[in-house]
């Protein structure tokens, strides 16, 4: 008998939708997000925090749709960090490219370097903890 998180969707969902989530929200116009951030007080650097937020949302499904045994392999997490990096990058690029309303900003992908970096240390250090009270 299977875990029901071992049901395809459950595992790879999270992770395919924030990969198809990511470049719908940095592609759209900035006159959607005027709604939202209008009732909101100015907050310095919000953009940066949602950015780190979504990349750190984005690298745990990756480290999610991943066996157990396998979040705490070094390589594996280094390949979900680069990974998730350069998709960070290319988001930044696409806005260059496709949107008159965005633009492409190094503290935007500094900011999602930082989200990615902080679950992926989170997730190795949990993992290897777990790993050696097991063992």
């Amino acid at each position: 008998m299977t875990a029901v998180t071992d049901h395809p969707f459950l595992r790879y969902g999270p992770a395919v939708m924030m990969t198809l989530l990511i470049p719908v929200l940095s592609l759209l116009p900035s006159h959607f997000f005027t709604p939202v951030s209008e009732p909101l007080p100015p907050l310095p650097c919000m953009d940066k925090l949602i950015h780190a937020m979504l990349y750190a949302v984005l690298t745990a499904a990756y480290l999610h749709a991943l066996t157990p045994q396998r979040r705490s392999s070094r390589v594996a997490i280094l390949l979900i960090v680069a990974s998730a990096t350069l998709y960070g990058f290319a988001m930044e690029f696409c806005q260059k490219l496709f949107t008159d309303s965005r633009k492409m900003d190094p503290l935007d992908a500094l900011a999602n370097l930082s989200g990615v970096l902080a679950i992926a240390l989170f997730s190795y250090t949990k993992h290897r903890h777990r790993g050696r009270q097991t063992g």
